[in-house]
């Protein structure tokens, strides 16, 4: 049976097919009626229901719809029979609208005037009529529809704005009776095609443990299978998203999109970028791509964090804008994975135990509100370590170690998503400051690139005649140990390739028998091996070394700030840590105790450059029992004086200090001197 209505007549039977239970008062607003209009379209419809020999709609007294189960059954009853084809069914003038949108947006072939009146059975004034108002329609997209003879009608303008017109059509014909058979029909896609991205879809639910809402799992395998299909004839996305599936690719829930689209081809890997981002995010659009002021606002954050934590660590950050445009270039992806919820893999997070990286760490975090402010939300430990590495590396690369004309490069090949990447070359660089490492590459780059460097170290063997070290993504300790014998002995030979240990073992067994060959060896490598290569196993500084009886005082009355400076100066001066002019310079900074030095709101650690004054690395307490008032008002009362020449130790020193600040120990001791 066809229906026969005006459209909003149409309209109004299939809210109360849709919705039985709804009531005349959400009628009247819906469709802008008055009483009088509500009751003559009801009459309208009971009169086109008794011409098909169907019972009545009838109104209750408390403004409530009785329908009928037969006309339920007729125009909406039961769940839908995917995959059948639309047949009685006449679209209302807005469905219409959508309809014709869809067949536009899916279309693979030339589409005129008289496509649209023979598939939706209407005259071709109406169809005139549509076309006209979805012109005036898809303006506020910024779109325009066009028509010319090689591809019919088409729509004009950026192709992400198509896409998320092609997203809401979706929506609102997959809402109406028969939508997703529907969407199918108009749009000539394969059956069998939707039920392999059913599937594939599924396994991306049992992957990452979620569950896409019923609206979405309906419209998300024909959105995708419709995008690829437009991907394909050309209409891609040519907004730079600023990152690539390798950046991306440490995210698991990227890894488990790349399972729905892993056989696709024909498509750029900025379409690759936009499909797995479109699978993992409710709601894609522009309004959260990183565009040119998010990455004002995010370098300006970027710029207070580093303040931040110079702040805090006493540590400066020299060659700053260096370093600031290689974390807005690490942003850019964070940017997706923080905004999206990616969850980072955290393997490289996890098994890492490098105290030093962790001591920085915990520095970046107590720095990182001005970026919580950016994103509106927490900020992942992963994602800080990852900036931590960063600095670290930066910090590293900046001190002054060997900076001759004969000093060794080298590139790193990482094949692993930029976490594994970024801890390898962390790792190097400790392991082998003589060495500078200039770039960071992928394999597919390291193959297509030229690199004038010495040496290459690689997570994967290479087909190259270049020296190449193959070194796993998380060493050992004694791995590091052979790494970095290797590559010095490796810098040795190269200047001197006549002798080495192998030819040396060989002369000795030709002339005398060797009792232990293998130490033999290992001497001749140390004899080989450039002197102050050796590692040096750093010796790390703990409060426990720096806090003794002559370095703690307790303060029973009141005393002022600057008094308190000199009084935790005393014991630094007698032991020649600082100069008198630390606490000069000290108390310029610092008319009063800066809120960025207070640890946890409970330890006070006032600090300044080492060039100040610093002969040494050294601290001293001071607990205050009547308190030391902050700049912000607060009252604190343990008080530590920091003073250090060496950045790498007073970092470990700020570490444990942050682990003590925020001890229910030091709550109940402070507690207890306070109470005495």
């Amino acid at each position: 049976m066809k229906m026969n209505l005006e459209d909003r007549n149409n309209q109004i039977l299939m809210e109360l097919i849709n919705n039985p239970r709804i009531t005349s008062k959400v009628i009247y607003e819906r469709f802008d009626l008055s009483r009088s209009q509500l009751n003559y379209a009801l009459k309208k419809i009971n009169d086109f229901l008794e011409d098909g020999k169907l019972p009545q709609i009838k109104r209750t007294k408390n403004g409530h719809f009785l329908v009928p189960q037969a006309v339920v059954s007729m125009f909406g009853g039961g769940k839908e029979k995917e995959h059948e084809k639309t047949g009685r069914y006449i679209f209302s003038g807005q469905e219409r609208i959508w309809v014709i949108e869809l067949m536009i947006l899916a279309k693979e072939e030339y589409l005129s005037l008289d496509h649209f009146i023979v598939e939706l059975e209407v005259s071709r004034n109406t169809i005139l009529r549509d076309l006209k108002r979805i012109n005036e329609k898809v303006k506020k997209d910024h779109l325009e529809l066009k028509y010319n003879r090689q591809t019919g009608y088409y729509f004009h303008g950026d192709e992400w704005n198509k896409r998320d017109l092609l997203s809401r059509v979706l929506m609102n014909v997959a809402e109406i009776y028969d939508g997703v058979n529907c969407i199918i029909q108009f749009s000539k896609i394969d059956t069998t095609l939707v039920e392999v991205f059913k599937r594939r879809i599924s396994l991306v639910e049992e992957k990452l443990n979620i569950q896409f809402t019923d609206d979405r799992l309906k419209v998300l395998p024909l959105l995708i299978i419709l995008i690829i299909r437009r991907a394909k004839r050309g209409k891609q996305i040519i907004y730079n998203f600023k990152i690539n599936d390798f950046e991306l690719a440490d995210t698991k829930e990227f890894l488990a999109a790349e399972h729905i689209i892993w056989d696709v081809e024909e498509i750029s890997r900025n379409e690759r970028v936009y499909l797995a981002l479109l699978l993992l995010t409710t709601n894609l659009s522009q309004a959260n791509i990183l565009s040119v002021s998010e990455m004002d606002n995010l370098k300006e954050a970027l710029l207070d964090v580093l303040n931040n934590f110079e702040k805090v660590s006493g540590l400066t950050v020299d060659r700053k804008e260096i370093l600031l445009e290689r974390l807005l270039i690490h942003m850019r992806p964070a940017y997706y994975r923080i905004k999206y919820h990616l969850n980072l893999q955290t393997r490289f997070y996890q098994e890492n135990k490098d105290a030093d990286l962790f001591s920085l760490f915990y520095l970046v975090k107590e720095s990182s509100e001005p970026l919580i402010q950016f994103f509106g939300e927490p900020i992942p430990d992963p994602e800080l370590f990852l900036i931590s590495l960063f600095i670290g590396s930066h910090i590293v690369e900046s001190t002054e170690i060997i900076r001759d004309e004969n000093r060794k490069r080298a590139i790193i090949v990482c094949p692993n998503g930029i976490s594994i990447s970024l801890l390898l070359r962390n790792t190097l660089q400790n392991l082998l400051p003589e060495i500078e490492f200039v770039e960071l590459v992928s394999e597919r780059t390291f193959y297509r690139e030229e690199y004038d460097v010495d040496f290459i170290f690689s997570a994967i063997p290479l087909e190259t005649e270049k020296s190449v070290f193959v070194v796993n993504n998380f060493l050992t300790d004694e791995e590091k140990r052979q790494l970095r014998a290797r590559v010095l002995r490796s810098v040795t030979l190269s200047q001197n390739t006549l002798v080495n240990p192998e030819k040396i073992m060989s002369l000795i067994k030709k002339y005398t028998v060797i009792s232990d060959e293998e130490n033999l060896y290992h001497e001749l490598l140390t004899l080989f091996t450039p002197k102050g290569f050796e590692v040096v196993e750093k010796k790390r500084l703990h409060l426990v070394d720096a806090l003794n009886e002559d370095t703690i005082q307790v303060f029973d009355e009141e005393i002022a700030w600057l008094d308190l400076l000199d009084k935790l100066a005393k014991p630094l001066n007698d032991q020649q840590v600082i100069s008198k002019n630390f606490v000069k310079v000290l108390k310029e900074e610092m008319p009063v105790l800066p809120q960025y030095t207070v640890l946890r709101n409970t330890i006070g650690l006032p600090h300044t450059m080492s060039e100040a004054g610093a002969l040494g690395v050294g601290l001293s307490m001071g607990i205050v029992k009547k308190g030391i008032v902050t700049e912000d008002g607060s009252r604190i009362h343990t008080v530590i004086l920091l003073a250090s020449n060496d950045k790498d130790k007073h970092v470990d020193l700020i570490f444990e200090l942050m682990n003590l600040a925020g001890s229910e120990q030091l709550k109940k001791n402070r507690n207890s001197r306070i109470n005495q």
